[in-house]
């Protein structure tokens, strides 16, 4: 090969990889699912909603919802149309802090005090992954307060996104998502004791865009059991979800009324499905 043409190769191909990526960044962006992140500026302020303030807290109880990465306007505006008017006092905080998980924890914690959430009877949470990690960090570290109920949104999948992300995107991930995506990356589930918390974990049966583009990555990390899973966490009742992580945050006339089921009564309805799905079949047709 020329002199020259060795010389242009390496540029060549590092131009092909930039224009690959942006390629990729503007088609996650444009479809604002496939990383399941969005950029600060994408994101709705917190959600306040408070019901008849004549009503002592002590007579109330609180939702909280944590999203993660993937939160977004339209998520937000999907979880408060449906939680909005169910019985309970709505929150949903703007509580990541691109700098840090710790910052991250911390930022809750100052959420909670300030909007006086332990002066309600009882508080539920329902966490999407980055939200499970958290609230079970400021469990461990501040106590369980008044949080009666636990919903985790979980996914052997999407809980490998971070770190996915990190090996193949990593300055797009902290572009979009800041530090704490790395920081997540390299934490391990905090799981907790349940004690006198009601817990429910609802599991993601597909794989986002992101992980399917990135298979191969994904799966290097180990192969996935699904008749067998371990997520490290106690729970009285665990159901199954044909959705993936993006559609978790609007497809709540699919999910909802398990959740509010779980709330009122700390178990899922059942008619819920308890086992894996079946690939194949029309109601889960491809787990990739």
């Amino acid at each position: 090969m020329p002199y020259s043409m060795r010389m242009i190769s390496p540029w060549f191909s590092y131009l092909v990889k930039c224009t690959l990526a942006l390629t990729l960044l503007l088609t996650l962006n444009s479809a604002k699912l496939d990383l399941g992140i969005t950029t600060s500026s994408d994101k709705s302020r917190e959600v306040i909603v408070i019901h008849n303030t004549q009503i002592p807290r002590s007579d109330k109880e609180a939702l909280i919802i944590l999203p993660g990465f993937g939160d977004s306007k339209s998520g937000r505006k999907h979880q408060t149309r449906f939680f909005e008017n169910v019985g309970y006092d709505l929150f949903i905080p703007d509580y990541v802090d691109r700098e840090s998980f710790e910052g991250t924890v911390e930022k809750f914690h100052k959420f909670y005090v300030a909007q006086n959430l332990e002066q309600y009877d009882k508080v539920h949470v329902f966490s999407y992954i980055l939200g499970a990690w958290v609230i079970n960090t400021f469990i461990n570290k501040y106590g369980a307060q008044n949080i009666g109920t636990i919903i985790y949104d979980r996914s052997p999948l999407q809980e490998r996104a971070p770190k996915v992300v990190e090996e193949r995107l990593p300055r797009i991930g902290r572009m979009v998502a800041g530090k704490v995506l790395k920081d997540l990356s390299l934490v391990s589930y905090p799981s907790i004791a349940k004690n006198d918390v009601r817990v429910g974990i609802l599991v993601e049966s597909k794989a986002t865009p992101l992980i399917r583009r990135f298979k191969k990555t994904a799966l290097s990390y180990g192969s996935i059991d699904w008749k067998n899973l371990d997520f490290n966490q106690d729970y009285d009742d665990l159901i199954y979800t044909r959705l993936n992580h993006d559609e978790l945050y609007y497809s709540f006339e699919e999910i909802g009324p398990d959740i509010l089921h779980f709330l009122k009564k700390g178990t899922f309805t059942k008619d819920a499905r308890r086992e894996p799905f079946e690939l194949g079949r029309a109601s889960c047709r491809e787990r990739w």
